[in-house]
């Protein structure tokens, strides 16, 4: 499965949009300018296995500090059930939108292609170690999780509601964005469309991320509102001298784990293996009314409208029921 860099490539029966593979560093001026393997020496992201829902709130959440929840999903049917086979026999005939994140320039966009799920489950089955640059498929992300996993409710019954605020809990599973992808996919440093609270969670295969804070924002070159141009795994510091002030952390997320991101948090992601994954953006009632406010700064019209929602929600009493109908747009929304 080959083709010129730019056009569509075709094989495991779908049609994909290849992106360029940046090859090697080029020798001469500059080099020595680049780290290259910098998250090896990141701090490490705070770890915390059976963190209490009240500590998790009350030491991370009001803190705006991150946190690696390790074995939070061990309880969890979900784990265990949410495999190919299963994804084939509730779902395999969906029809889902794949997507490549970067441009051939590097940059983050999307182009994207429709497919059956199934045959994107094959095609992932039978990519091999040794798939070549052209080879490695898009990525499924940003589709609501119920959509893909009916039962998810039933399936992850075992994690408390409490670790989602009260406006959320009930219908907690229908906010949540599900992601499938090959190994190596990446998303390059952003934060969230949103300025929300994030909780990740990992249920196949590992992801390794490379966090910042939002004060650090300035270190990162921003471009279309939340994207960096700064390549967190392999900085550039001559293009980018400004991010040699910033202060990365990286952790590996794992099966079972969880990860918590605080709003504004920003992340630079890559797969380590095939990955499957589902997160929940949320708010509370002082960060929503942040999110509508970042209209003065930036954020696209669209952006503050779900913000809108949900500060109505939180701060009206209205329910999450009620919102939900107007809000669910935004479960497959990228911007």
């Amino acid at each position: 499965m080959t083709a010129e860099p730019g056009h569509v490539v075709s094989g495991h029966g779908l049609h994909f949009w290849e992106c360029p593979h940046p090859g090697p560093l080029p020798k001469g001026e500059g080099e020595e300018s680049r780290n290259p393997c910098p998250h090896q020496g990141y701090p490490a992201v705070e770890r915390r296995e059976n963190l209490a829902p009240r500590e998790f709130f009350a030491e991370y959440v009001a803190k705006n500090r991150p946190v690696l929840l390790p074995g939070l999903l061990r309880d969890c049917p979900a784990l265990s059930r949410w495999n190919f086979d299963h994804l084939r026999a509730v779902s395999g005939q969906r029809g889902v939108k794949l997507k490549q994140g970067l441009t051939d320039d590097g940059v983050a966009g999307l182009t994207s292609v429709d497919a059956r799920l199934g045959d994107y489950l094959d095609a992932l089955e039978n990519q091999t170690e040794h798939s070549s640059p052209g080879e490695r498929l898009p990525y499924l992300h940003d589709v609501p999780l119920t959509s893909i996993l009916p039962e998810a409710a039933t399936d992850l019954a075992a994690l408390a509601a409490e670790y989602f605020p009260p406006w959320y809990r009930e219908r907690r599973w229908q906010f949540a964005q599900f992601f499938l992808g090959p190994r190596h996919s990446l998303t390059p440093l952003h934060f969230d469309c949103l300025l929300t609270h994030n909780l990740f969670f990992q249920v196949m295969g590992r992801k390794r991320f490379i966090l910042l804070p939002y004060a650090q924002l300035a270190c990162c070159y921003r471009y279309r509102w939340r994207w960096c141009a700064v390549d967190a795994e392999q900085p550039d510091f001559a293009r980018h001298p400004l991010y040699r002030q910033a202060q990365p952390q990286a952790c590996i997320v794992e099966a079972g784990d969880a990860l918590y991101m605080p709003p504004g948090m920003l992340h630079h992601v890559r797969s380590l293996d095939t990955a499957m994954s589902f997160n929940v953006d949320w708010h509370t009632p002082d960060s929503a009314l942040r999110g509508v406010l970042a209209a003065g700064q930036g954020m696209p019209l669209k952006n503050v409208y779900y913000n809108a929602l949900i500060a109505l929600g939180l701060w009206s009493g209205i329910s999450a029921a009620r919102v939900l109908p107007w809000y669910r747009a935004y479960l497959n929304y990228v911007s």
